[in-house]
Order: structure tokens, then C-alpha cells, then sequence
């Protein structure tokens, strides 16, 4: 994440640094801004709820991470490619990596684009 920054042309700060350590910590785990903010907070207090949420947004906005609502929360994403979520019972999203179900998600997508004459960014896909 830290070169996609510098190929933006985006500076890297302390706070930023801080946020692409957590999110590559609990990337896996599809953290919610909650969770984002609470980990940074435990060892950087001075960093605000703010701060955290516009550098989520940015990155967002320059397409290293994608967010989505699940449940009242804005989880993040750190894969961009299709994959399907398994949320668990207990709020953890887990990727499922199949290549068969991987061949079926691009299968959607040309139908999306060629039939709907929808481009998707992302195709967020959630099993509970």
C-alpha cells in the first residue's frame, strides 16, 4: 500500500503509516471502521476518529481498498478481486477462494457488462 501512496503522490505520515500496518494486520478479517479506529487508537490516542476515516476514504476513493455496509458497519476490503465473503455467525467475514466459484464471478460480470451494459468496480458477494 505504501508504493501506491507514493505513485499517487500521497504523503506518508505517521498516521497513515499506522493505518496501512493495521489494515495489512487485519486485512483478512474485513475490519469495520470501529474496529480500524480502536486498534490505532490503543497505540496512537492522539489519532482521530477524523483522521482515520478520511485516510480510509482515500484509499478507498484511489481504489487500494473498496468498503461495504454489512449490518450497520462499513467493513473494508482489502482484496479487489472477486471472491465471495462467508460471514460467520459471530460478525467475521472470512474470503472464500475457489477457482471454480472464482470462473462463475467473471462469468456474472461479462453477463453484467455485455447483457446489462453494467461495468462493475468491485462484485462484493456475502454468504451467510
Amino acid at each position: 500500500m505504501e508504493n501506491l501512496l507514493k505513485k499517487h503522490k500521497i504523503k506518508i505520515t505517521p498516521q497513515r503509516m499506522e493505518l496501512i500496518r493495521i489494515l495489512n494486520e487485519l486485512g483478512n478479517t474485513h475490519p469495520s471502521f470501529n474496529g480500524i479506529y480502536q486498534t490505532i487508537n490503543a497505540t496512537h490516542p492522539n489519532v482521530s476518529r477524523s483522521t482515520v476515516y478520511e485516510n480510509l476514504k482515500l484509499l478507498v476513493e484511489l481504489g487500494i481498498i473498496t468498503s461495504f455496509h454489512y449490518k450497520g458497519e462499513i467493513r473494508y476490503e482489502m482484496d479487489p478481486e472477486p471472491h465471495v465473503n462467508l460471514a460467520e455467525l459471530d460478525g467475521t467475514i472470512t474470503d472464500i477462494k475457489n477457482p471454480e466459484i472464482q470462473k462463475h464471478l467473471e462469468y456474472i460480470r461479462r453477463i453484467l457488462k455485455e447483457k446489462e451494459g453494467i461495468e462493475p468496480e468491485t462484485l462484493l458477494v456475502i454468504v451467510e
